[in-house]
């Protein structure tokens, strides 16, 4: 889905000022990381990119500020707009124990994205479109699982 200009709409540009984000997918072998601040919605780790920063870089810098993990690879998965935010989604292969950063801050596990926990509305939607991907045939699926069987050797070498 393309957000459309009001002026034109054959114009599928996306608004400028529509905020950009780097999200990731850390999937662990207990399920997704999510965080949230003290009273707000689990969402998946990520956030805006400023201004001339490339979204992985901002994913890179938001994921140590958030978790305190170091990024050892990432994927780039598919791009997901809603009227508030254009999302670039990467699954991440992330080294170290998350941990709190900030005060107030909540980490925690999902295991499907139909769990019954109070889950922003954008990070269930991208939850479910990788949960798809996952399942399906092809070579970015393929991608998907190698990367998972990278991760989890990963894990068993720390």
């Amino acid at each position: 889905m393309q957000i459309v200009s009001e002026r034109n709409p054959r114009d599928t540009r996306l608004c400028p000022t529509l905020p950009r984000r780097a999200t990731a997918i850390i999937e662990l072998p207990d399920g997704v990381l999510m965080t949230a601040s003290a009273n707000s919605r689990f969402c998946l780790p990520g956030g805006v990119s400023q201004r001339g920063e490339l979204r992985s870089q901002a994913l890179i810098r938001q994921i140590r500020d958030q978790t305190g993990l170091r990024i050892n690879s990432m994927l780039y998965l598919f791009d997901h707009i809603t009227q508030h935010n254009a999302h670039k989604v990467y699954l991440v292969i992330a080294q170290g124990l998350p941990r709190l950063q900030e005060g107030g801050s909540r980490l925690t596990l999902v295991t499907s994205p139909d769990a019954d926990m109070d889950i922003h509305i954008e990070s269930r939607a991208i939850l479910r479109r990788y949960a798809k991907l996952r399942g399906e045939e092809g070579a970015k699926s393929e991608a998907v699982r190698a990367m998972l069987k990278l991760a989890r050797y990963i894990a068993k070498v720390e």
